[in-house]
């Protein structure tokens, strides 16, 4: 096992790692194929589950994240989309100043949407007002924004970062059996990679006060699981997670079964950056000691 500075290091000495600004990371070169060969594998792990994928927008609406209550719960994590005045005063300014950054805050627009926070929020609206006559599994992938403040650290907590998820609409019985599936294959391709995978009982980090009661109810509960993978030799990281919804987001977005109840939801979630971080840590950063992911990408479960 390699310390996980020592990888970002080495990746960073050979021009296959940087970073823009705080939190937001770019890969070239074998960091790059070693990502996306991890991507193509965690998505024909999602492909067992369905073979519905959609394509989302890397933005979502104010409306959607308000009924999802993301604003009580979450607000310390948003990051919002602006663009520069329509005034033709305010551009030449920005046009003509020698340091345009400078006059940006006062030349952008009031913000109209968010940077999505997660996927799973943009199956709920296109959903919304619907009947399920049987469960819906979707999946889908998209670029997700979460300030941290001070607390970024390459690959391990970003402000930008790639999140895939799995997302169940059914009953209850549906979305559990979901979950117990998901664990399993999640947990069978982590051993694949050679990785060492352990699960935690976990709870969001709901915004207090707001969001005090959600904490202590999930926590009392068990709804959220997640799977943690080693970076280092006392370190472990959460690369994903198995959220159980109840008829939470039923209820918020009117998505309802054929009885009129409302339908539970469910989601398991991967943090590519997160395995591609445990998995350099485990085998390096060097691509002649990395065992092919092509073999990985129909995992058995059994």
């Amino acid at each position: 096992m390699w310390p996980r500075e020592e990888v970002v290091r080495a990746l960073r000495a050979r021009g296959e790692l940087w970073e823009p600004s705080a939190g937001i990371t770019a890969l070239r070169g074998d960091a790059a194929a070693l990502f996306r060969d991890l991507e193509r594998a965690i998505g024909a792990v999602c492909g067992l589950e369905t073979s519905d994928e959609w394509r989302v927008p890397p933005a979502i609406g104010f409306e959607t994240l308000a009924r999802a209550e993301y604003f009580a719960s979450f607000p310390h994590w948003l990051t919002l989309t602006s663009h520069l005045s329509d005034d033709e005063e305010m551009l030449r300014r920005v046009a003509e100043h020698n340091e345009p950054a400078l006059v940006m805050k006062d030349a952008s627009a009031p913000p109209q949407a968010a940077l999505n926070p997660a996927v799973c929020y943009h199956v709920y609206a296109a959903l919304a007002g619907t009947v399920i006559e049987s469960p819906a599994l979707v999946t889908a992938q998209s670029e997700c924004w979460r300030h941290e403040g001070t607390r970024h650290a390459t690959l391990e907590r970003g402000w930008a970062f790639t999140m895939r998820e799995v997302v169940c609409i059914g009953s209850d019985d549906d979305a559990r059996a979901f979950l117990e599936r998901g664990t399993g294959r999640v947990s069978d391709f982590a051993r694949s990679l050679g990785l060492d995978p352990t699960f935690a009982v976990a709870t969001d980090p709901f915004f207090a006060p707001t969001g005090r009661a959600k904490h202590v109810l999930q926590r009392m509960k068990e709804l959220k699981h997640e799977l943690l993978l080693p970076i280092g030799t006392r370190d472990r990281i959460a690369a994903s997670s198995f959220n159980l919804h109840e008829t939470f987001f039923g209820d918020a977005f009117r998505i309802r079964l054929r009885s009129g109840a409302p339908a539970t939801t469910a989601c398991v979630a991967f943090g590519l950056d997160r395995w591609l971080l445990a998995f350099l840590v485990r085998h390096g950063p060097c691509a002649s000691g990395w065992p092919s992911i092509d073999a990985f990408t129909e995992v058995p479960h059994g």
